[in-house]
């Protein structure tokens, strides 16, 4: 399952046209595959009408009511508003991968 999730985060990274998006790496799991982008929420609902689910699983540790602090990381913050997670089941098709690549790169024209 890992390798078959590898195979697809490698087409992401050489697919995907954005600067921010999560790095190639042969021993990661990729457990989720995320990407940066300027209107998440937009983005998320021009892909949920193409039949792509995506998330927003990672909150900066620090804003999250356990850890809740008055310290400010503007970087951080920012990244947590921008990151979207795409599909990287080990079941996608190359079709449904292909789907998802290009419909990414034509919402961030």
């Amino acid at each position: 399952l890992n390798k078959s999730r590898q195979k697809i985060a490698k087409k992401y990274f050489d697919g995907i046209n954005l600067d921010f998006k999560m790095p190639y790496q042969n021993s990661c799991s990729y457990h989720f595959y995320w990407i940066l982008v300027n209107n998440r929420k937009k983005i998320r609902e021009k892909l949920k009408k193409a039949n792509i689910e995506t998330g927003t699983h990672y909150k900066p540790i620090h804003k999250m009511k356990m850890y809740q602090t008055s310290n400010r990381l503007p970087i951080t913050e920012k990244a947590g508003k921008e990151i979207v997670t795409i599909p990287i089941h080990p079941n996608l098709s190359e079709s449904q991968i292909g789907k998802i690549i290009d419909s990414v790169n034509s919402l961030i024209k």
